[in-house]
């Protein structure tokens, strides 16, 4: 007899078409200046890892879009009109006058959140974060708000005065300038297929 092998897709090939790069998603970072080093806890766990900051590479950065669509039913039923009112109304389309006939109301709404990634030399992965989610506190201490966008702006300051060598992409080059961001990216995906590049 033959068995049938189901073959398992290692990181970077493609299922459905699919194809992710190697990532990590970081936990918390904790800048160390003195040491000149960065502090690294990966959200999947494993041993906390120590980078100088001459092995920092590459900053990337970018907005993405999440877009989210959903059904509002009717807010009032109202009452229906009889046929003949609804005859003497003339050519008004009927899902105006009766309630019956309206459908709910279809609302998109558009949201963007900041992803980080970093590129670490020696390792095959891209490390990233997701602003809206992460721990600023901890890599900010005292400088960090309430507000994530006034926090990443600090972040990104505090990396690239880190790693003052690595490479930096147009996301990093505008917050640090202050000029208008780059456009926003459709997917995470699309995010990490060009920083992988």
């Amino acid at each position: 007899m033959d068995e049938e092998q189901t073959p398992e897709v290692a990181a970077g090939e493609e299922e459905f078409g699919v194809s992710m790069p190697p990532n990590a998603r970081i936990g918390t970072l904790v800048f160390e200046m003195p040491e000149r080093r960065i502090r690294v806890q990966l959200a999947d766990g494993g041993d906390e890892r120590l980078v100088p900051a001459d092995e920092l590479r590459a900053l990337y950065g970018a907005r993405i879009r999440h877009v989210s669509v959903r059904r509002v039913p009717p807010k009032s039923q109202g009452v229906a009109l009889s046929s003949t009112a609804l005859q003497a109304t003339g050519h008004l389309p009927r899902s105006v006058l009766d309630p019956s006939q309206r459908g709910g109301t279809e609302v998109t709404s558009e949201e963007l959140y900041y992803a980080i990634a970093l590129r670490i030399d020696k390792l095959p992965e891209l490390w990233y974060l997701n602003a809206s989610s992460f721990n600023f506190r901890k890599a900010l201490g005292d400088s960090a708000t309430y507000s994530t966008e006034l926090n990443l702006k600090e972040f990104v300051r505090r990396l690239a005065q880190f790693s003052p060598d690595a490479v930096r992409d147009g996301f990093f080059t505008a917050i640090l300038q202050g000029s208008p961001l780059p456009p926003p990216l459709d997917s995470l995906l699309e995010f990490f297929r060009l920083v992988s590049r």
